[in-house]
């Protein structure tokens, strides 16, 4: 790994780009964004891909090809987000951000598979293959990031000493500054990530130091994940296939432990050796695994597809499935190697390594685009096997269907004109709350509102106002309250006091509460759940026919000297 030759123009220029990112993050999350959170999906990924592609890979600002590169990935990013922000149009905003950071770790993953392809587009070698090449520069690029960070923290924690310190003696102008002003963090934040890949591009004996540290330790872990490979296929002919099938986690386990084996074996078989540094008998283990490595991806396949013919597809799965696809090519593509007598097998195996690469952007952009939209799939798989009947109203997920963008919400527009599905009061609520935007219905109601709602049972009265108020406060515990006569409110002296209680009984939610007053305020004493096939009428009845009482606890508190210890059964 030789030191690029970047000249003193070049890497001011870097610094430059550094300083410039950090303003125009600054002015997009300052002034653009909370005005128009589009913003966030179209301006910051595009920055950032394009400053950081640039900061990685340029040798001379006159590179004309450079230029074009960096057009590719600002169109190309810039398409991938209108997409995405156009599928989660309308949803709330703390979703919106979950899916905005996954979207930049999957960017983060297509950088680091695309930039060694620019990267030998750019600076081609004619002493070097093109799989040494890239072995050379997704190891630099792997280990200039994690400089960044390492970077960025220290230089944090310095600063985070610096205020501290100052404030020790009441100065705390630092601490502002450092922690509390937008503009500064996103400069210095810009700046230093422009100072690490200058030192990490220019002082390459410092990154092979880590480099060789790593591939040493990688060395010591193979055999052990060579062993568990193996140790494993050997038990399964005694254990059979069945147990498998009926983990969850099966494929994601046997995924695991493949890429692990895989990516173990790419990162000490490198370019310049000509053999494992193994001796000959343990070399021999690991071809044996190698081999057994696209079984572990068929069985991985086999107990993905079974959960799918079994619950349908969702977005997860849908992973999984290209997860093991590039697997599957990758540790076909190894047994191939080995297979092919009179020739090295190292060398088909880094062929191996830039085919998977590129299969595996391939798809990750894909993934990203219409092409293959995971929510797309995932509801009609879920609408498809309620329609057909395979699973009963109760069973569709209006949780999936929500986190599924615009797919998932035309499912749910779809289901409030379905009769069967709407016969549920609970259902019809969860979706209309859903489709409403607002997960507790009875917050956009008033106390007043609220009251003609509830049923007042024969021989109770009604309450008064500050009673509903506080009702509306437990709204998240009573949302069936928000339809007409869905819940019913009894007044019932439950502590022979003389002053009866007031029990509100709600049957879409299967819950009772029990409420009173405490220091002529009201609160919230107890709450217990209904009963299996408790419904309006089988109360009111019971009212009528004055069979609701109540009953004195088995079970006592205990007294100390007069001091009462309220004990809370768990068998009472």
């Amino acid at each position: 790994m030789d030191s690029v030759e970047l000249s003193r123009t070049t890497r001011w220029g870097m610094i430059s780009i550094g300083l410039l990112q950090g303003i125009l993050c600054y002015l997009l999350m300052t002034y653009l964004v909370p005005h128009n959170d589009g913003w966030l999906f179209y301006g910051m990924p595009a920055t950032i891909a394009l400053s950081s592609a640039l900061l990685l890979t340029v040798v001379s600002f006159k590179q004309r090809a450079l230029w074009y590169w960096m057009a590719l990935i600002f169109v190309a990013v810039l398409a991938m987000s209108v997409w995405l922000k156009w599928q989660i149009e309308g949803s709330d905003r703390w979703r919106q951000n979950d899916i905005f950071m996954l979207y930049g770790w999957r960017l983060l993953l297509m950088a680091m598979l695309a930039l060694p392809w620019i990267q030998y587009s750019l600076q081609a070698s004619r002493q070097q293959t093109r799989y040494a090449q890239f072995y050379t520069s997704l190891w630099l690029n792997a280990l200039t990031l994690l400089i960044v960070f390492i970077s960025n923290g220290l230089f944090w924690l310095v600063l985070l000493l610096w205020s501290e310190m100052f404030e020790l003696v009441g100065i705390t102008f630092f601490k502002t500054l450092f922690f509390e002003t937008d503009w500064f963090v996103y400069v210095a934040v810009g700046l230093i990530t422009a100072l690490a890949v200058v030192l990490a591009r220019t002082q390459s004996r410092l990154v092979v130091a880590v480099q060789k540290l790593l591939t040493f330790i990688a060395t010591g872990l193979l055999p052990l994940v060579v062993l568990l490979a193996l140790m494993f296929m050997l038990t399964l002919p005694f254990t059979g296939l069945e147990a498998i099938s009926q983990r969850v986690s099966a494929g994601g386990l046997m995924s695991t432990l493949t890429l692990l084996l895989l990516l173990l074996m790419a990162i000490v078989r490198e370019p310049q050796k000509e053999a494992l540094p193994y001796p000959g008998a343990l070399r021999y283990l690991i071809k044996c695994s190698l081999v057994v490595a696209p079984i572990y991806m068929l069985i991985a396949g086999w107990a993905l597809w079974v959960r799918i013919q079994q619950y349908g597809w969702t977005p997860e799965r849908l992973h999984g499935v290209l997860v093991v696809c590039v697997l599957l090519v990758w540790a076909f593509g190894y047994l191939a190697s080995i297979l092919r007598r009179g020739r090295n097998p190292l060398a088909f195996q880094g062929q191996v390594i830039l085919c998977v690469s590129l299969l595996a952007l391939g798809l990750l952009i894909l993934l990203s685009s219409p092409v293959i939209d995971a929510w797309r799939i995932s509801v009609n798989s879920h609408m498809g096997r309620y329609h057909s009947g395979k699973i009963k109203p109760d069973q569709v997920s209006l949780y999936m269907l929500d986190r599924s963008g615009k797919p998932g919400r035309a499912a749910l527009e779809a289901l409030q004109k379905d009769v069967a599905f709407n016969q549920d009061g609970k259902r019809r609520r969860d979706l209309n709350s859903l489709l409403q935007g607002s997960r507790d219905p009875i917050q956009g109601l008033t106390a007043t509102q609220l009251a003609p709602k509830v049923t007042i049972a024969p021989g109770s009265k009604q309450p008064d106002e500050t009673f509903w108020t506080y009702v509306k406060g437990q709204s998240y515990r009573i949302t069936s309250c928000v339809e007409k006569n869905a819940c019913v409110l009894v007044d019932q002296d439950l502590n022979a006091d003389g002053k009866p209680e007031q029990v509100l009984y709600a049957f879409g939610d299967g819950v009772s509460l029990v409420f009173g007053l405490r220091e002529n305020k009201w609160d919230l004493l107890a709450v217990a759940e209904l009963p299996e096939g408790f419904n309006k009428d089988k109360l009111l009845q019971a009212v009528a026919n004055h069979q609701l009482a109540s009953a004195p606890r088995i079970w006592r508190d205990i007294t100390i000297d007069g001091t009462r210890l309220q004990m809370n059964y768990y068998n009472e």
